[in-house]
């Protein structure tokens, strides 16, 4: 009986060693495919693809994903994103989580807020505090018109991550866009302290100024 133990445990953990091996392997193929997105966007999806007919998984599908985005198709990128999310093989929540924000910020990137609002909001009923997905939504938001809505989601993303650039950065912009130049300057401030070679943040402190100094409402210096 003890051997018939030792047997099957031996067996189980050569097959534990073997699905980590096949997980190191599935990371370092995907880590390759996505870099070479960058230097070859058409072959990486060529390859993904390929992979994706093997057995690749969600690795190989994210990378399909992102080379369609780098190929100019940010919607269908995002759409297979949303997809990956909600498969069964999606990952962990966080993994999840993660698929719903770059899909979200796809969505935006093809002009489609109420399609990256549903993705964000799908990803924060997993991830409540993820500050990409806070901060898709408020960029949806704001799309949308919404924009004491984007102000509360921004909010709430810098009481889970206090002083974060990015979302001050978002905010100050939102300000700015109900023309509340003294709270979008304060943001901003703040922004630059914590990441002071942010050029999106000083062209926004510099519109910021102009605006205060001509007193000329934001919504003209955004169209500009």
């Amino acid at each position: 009986m003890k051997n018939m133990f030792i047997i099957c445990a031996s067996l189980l953990f050569g097959v534990s060693l073997t699905a980590q091996a096949a997980n190191v392997d599935f990371d370092a193929k995907h880590k390759a495919c996505l870099e070479k997105i960058a230097d070859d966007a058409e072959t990486a999806y060529e390859d993904a693809m390929i992979w994706q007919s093997e057995g690749g998984g969600r690795r190989a599908r994210h990378c399909v994903a992102m080379a369609l985005f780098a190929l100019g198709h940010p919607g269908e990128a995002a759409f297979r994103l949303e997809k990956i999310a909600k498969a069964p093989d999606g990952g962990s929540p966080d993994m999840r989580a993660g698929f719903y924000a770059e899909a979200a910020g796809l969505w935006l990137e093809a002009e489609k807020p109420r399609k990256a609002y549903n993705a964000a909001t799908a990803g924060l009923e997993i991830a409540r505090s993820d500050l990409d997905l806070r901060i898709a939504r408020a960029r949806a938001y704001s799309a949308l018109g919404h924009l004491d809505y984007a102000v509360t989601d921004l909010t709430s993303a810098l009481a889970f991550h206090p002083g974060n650039a990015r979302a001050l950065r978002v905010r100050a912009e939102t300000y700015f866009k109900q023309n509340n130049l003294k709270m979008a300057k304060a943001d901003i401030e703040k922004s630059l302290v914590a990441d002071g070679s942010n050029i999106d943040a000083l062209l926004l402190r510099g519109k910021i100024k102009e605006a205060m100094r001509l007193d000329v409402p934001a919504a003209i210096q955004i169209e500009k």
